[in-house]
This record gives C-alpha cells, sequence and structure tokens, in this order.
C-alpha cells in the first residue's frame, strides 16, 4: 500500500504522524486516508484538549504504546495535527497501521 507523502517522517525525536481529526463521531477508528493525513473518529467533544486527549489515548493504544509516548506536537485547535510518537520503529508503526487504513479503504 503507497502511503500520501509526508504521512510519516522519521526523524531523532521520533516518527511525525500527520492526523486529520473528525471529533464529536459515534465511534473510535481509524477512518482511512484524509490528503496528505490518517483521518481518526474520536467521540470526544473539541473542547478543553478532551479531543485531542483522545486522539492520543486511541493511537497509544492502537500501536500498543504509552500515551506519554505520543504528544500533539502543531494543530492543537485544529483538525489537522502532527502527532510525535516515539518508542516504535517507522517500520513497526507502518506493520499496525496498513492493514487498519487497507481494511477502512474496503469498507
Amino acid at each position: 500500500m503507497v502511503l500520501p507523502e509526508g504521512l510519516i517522517v522519521t526523524s531523532a525525536d521520533g516518527i511525525y504522524l500527520r492526523v486529520h481529526v473528525q471529533p464529536g463521531a459515534k465511534r473510535v477508528q481509524v477512518c482511512g486516508i484524509h490528503g496528505d493525513a490518517l483521518k481518526i473518529a474520536v467521540n470526544e467533544a473539541p473542547q478543553q484538549g478532551r479531543a485531542n486527549d483522545a486522539v492520543i489515548a486511541f493511537m497509544a493504544k492502537t500501536l500498543g504504546l504509552r500515551k506519554g509516548d505520543i504528544a500533539v506536537v502543531s494543530g492543537h485547535t485544529s483538525r489537522s495535527k502532527r502527532l510525535l510518537v516515539r518508542e516504535i520503529s517507522e517500520v513497526d508503526l507502518l506493520c499496525i497501521l496498513a492493514p487498519i487504513v487497507r481494511d477502512e479503504r474496503a469498507s
């Protein structure tokens, strides 16, 4: 599967991941690709950082990481965000996300 350029950027700090958040959804899930970002639906409202916290919790669970290993580094008040993911390799990240994205595209 070919992912959009810029979706994942590896650096010395960790892996930067572009996400597009859909707050207030009925289900918490990866919805596929939105432009050059991974689309994530969360059921929290975009108020007082609750949607950001929900994205971090969901991604930590999905990737098998601690919530402290994931941080929103830009887009705190926007649907378009950049996450910094630490303690995982790019290969492992892709191995976890690729089947999820593929399944959502097939739906």
